[in-house]
């Protein structure tokens, strides 16, 4: 249950990285700050890759997420790469690595200021939510020496990969469909991509009992 909850922090973050979370900027960014620090997640970071996502979703070679491996970058990735891209169930674990290198075929690091990822003036955006986290890591090395590594396990730990699994198999439900080849939404490069027709290749989902304690994150088209 604590990691479902961890889930809807995040997606309260993701609103604030939106700004729909309130009409002012700067409690949107604080408010993401202090919530993705709690779950790991580098505010600043994902929300400027995620803003990249939206602007090139559906487009093969620009998407920054969750796009097909071409075979270039199938043959360039190593055997721990292949099992966390291609065995399940590693891809359900894949977040926290994507954070750190991004996707096969890409470069940089949601965590490193001078990452191709980002502007220039957003480096300083970058180095505000490391603190934060730096922050939030120091309370939780407090926590385990109060509380212990075992308490610590079951109380944090264990619920963050519960919610990293939410995360994935979500996005993933969002951007795919059937395994069955003539229904799998289909993706573009070059002049065949649109933004609208990017759009249009993302899926409306029903998750039942957990779209209200989800905030809603069903709605992934008009999303």
């Amino acid at each position: 249950a604590q990691g479902t909850m961890f889930w809807a922090l995040f997606v309260v973050g993701h609103d604030a990285g939106h700004q729909s979370f309130s009409n002012n900027k700067a409690l949107n960014n604080l408010v993401g700050n202090i919530v993705h620090a709690t779950i790991m997640v580098p505010y600043h970071g994902w929300r400027i890759s995620h803003r990249t996502h939206h602007a090139n979703h559906g487009n093969v070679d620009t998407d920054e997420s969750w796009y097909p491996t071409n075979k270039t970058n199938l043959d360039a990735m190593d055997k721990w790469g292949k099992l966390g891209r291609l065995l399940f169930p590693f891809p359900l674990f894949a977040y926290p690595f994507y954070l750190l290198n991004r996707s096969p075929g890409k470069q940089g690091s949601h965590y490193d200021p001078k990452s191709p990822l980002f502007a220039e003036n957003e480096g300083p955006l970058i180095e505000t939510s490391n603190k934060f986290q730096c922050a939030w890591l120091g309370f939780l090395a407090g926590c385990t020496v109060a509380l212990g590594p075992m308490a610590m396990l079951n109380l944090y730990v264990l619920p963050y990969w519960f919610f990293v699994m939410w995360l994935d198999v979500v996005t993933y439900l969002h951007h795919h469909g059937p395994s069955d080849p003539e229904e799998e939404m289909p993706w573009f490069r070059g002049s065949e991509w649109s933004y609208f027709r990017g759009g249009l290749t993302t899926i409306d989902r029903d998750y039942g009992i957990f779209n209200k304690i989800h905030h809603d994150i069903d709605t992934q088209v008009a999303h």
